[in-house]
């Protein structure tokens, strides 16, 4: 009974909407200091048979359902180049689809990928925040401003 109760725990905190995120890192550690990528960033989800916009460009228009769990993955495109990633937070800009802190996003082990909830029905603009670790230590902090609809 114990492993039955496992594996519905697993399945109950495993997210329903899943949101991937690509990074050139090479480019992204070519841009002079202080300057905001306008691309370099590739967003998914899949969620795309429920309206989600944008696929595989940095403004992604996440479509979910009031309470899902919502998870963020982070990479670098080329994993031989040595460089790490992690997301470092979540800002809102507009909107109340995680609800303040009880819908919030959250770190798990793996600092590459993040969960939240959908709690409100209703459009949110949010910022994710990174952090780029090249191969010689260099940081490069990254954020940009992609959307999330909940039904």
């Amino acid at each position: 009974m114990s492993s039955v109760k496992t594996v519905m725990l697993a399945a109950a905190s495993t997210p329903q909407t899943q949101i991937g995120i690509a990074l050139d890192t090479a480019y992204l550690e070519s841009l002079p200091p202080g300057t905001q990528p306008s691309t370099g960033i590739y967003m998914i989800d899949n969620r795309a048979q429920l309206g989600s916009k944008n696929e595989g460009q940095m403004e992604l228009s996440t479509v979910c359902f009031a309470g899902d769990r919502v998870g963020w993955y982070l990479v670098p495109i080329d994993p031989t180049r040595g460089d790490t990633v992690q997301i470092t937070g979540f800002n809102v800009s507009s909107g109340n689809v995680f609800a303040g802190s009880s819908g919030y996003p959250q770190p798990t082990t793996n600092l590459a990928y993040w969960i939240g909830r959908a709690v409100n029905a209703g459009s949110q603009t949010y910022q994710v925040q990174i952090l780029l670790t090249d191969s010689s230590g260099s940081k490069y902090f990254i954020n940009w401003d992609p959307y999330i609809t909940c039904k």
